[in-house]
């Protein structure tokens, strides 16, 4: 009938040709079957790592020594705040990524809340990835439901809702 829509006729978020092609690929490599559930969390974890990258960037080791005030060459600068536990990391195409909420760009440092917060979540088993992804979600800890990395200028704070995340018994 004219102007009714067919269920399967429903539009959706276009998804340009090259895209759909790679998707294909990489599924078609994967010697395992992927439930839908599964593709659609890989998604939803991609598009945050997306917003990220947007909101705050996600810098290079070179953009984190410029950013601190030593030379972009100085690419170890970023992987020794990252070993000695004072900024976290992501691995995004194969190369270490920093985001840029970690650092006071005023100022030229590192957050020292965030030594603090990697601290915590290491000694209750979670990932960095799984800190940083945390610290730009909502949460209840907070009024209005809002993202701890919303909140770095009341550290206390921001410790305080991650102990009581990390720390949670079930």
């Amino acid at each position: 009938m004219p102007g009714t829509e067919h269920p399967a006729e429903h539009k959706t978020t276009a998804v340009p040709e090259d895209g759909i092609r790679v998707l294909r690929r990489a599924m078609a490599a994967n010697p395992t079957a992927v439930s839908p559930q599964l593709a659609r969390s890989l998604q939803a974890t991609e598009n945050v790592w997306r917003s990220i990258s947007a909101e705050y960037g996600l810098l290079t080791s070179g953009q984190v020594a410029e950013l601190l005030g030593a030379s972009p060459s100085n690419r170890t600068l970023a992987s020794r705040r990252r070993a000695a536990h004072q900024i976290a990391g992501v691995v995004r195409r194969n190369a270490v990524l920093y985001p840029g909420f970690q650092f006071d760009r005023s100022q030229g440092t590192i957050l020292p809340v965030m030594e603090q917060l990697i601290s915590l979540a290491a000694a209750n088993g979670w990932h960095e990835e799984d800190l940083l992804l945390w610290l730009c979600s909502p949460t209840t800890s907070f009024e209005g439901q809002d993202r701890p990395a919303d909140h770095f200028h009341d550290p206390d704070s921001v410790l305080a809702a991650a102990k009581a995340q990390f720390e949670a018994q079930w």
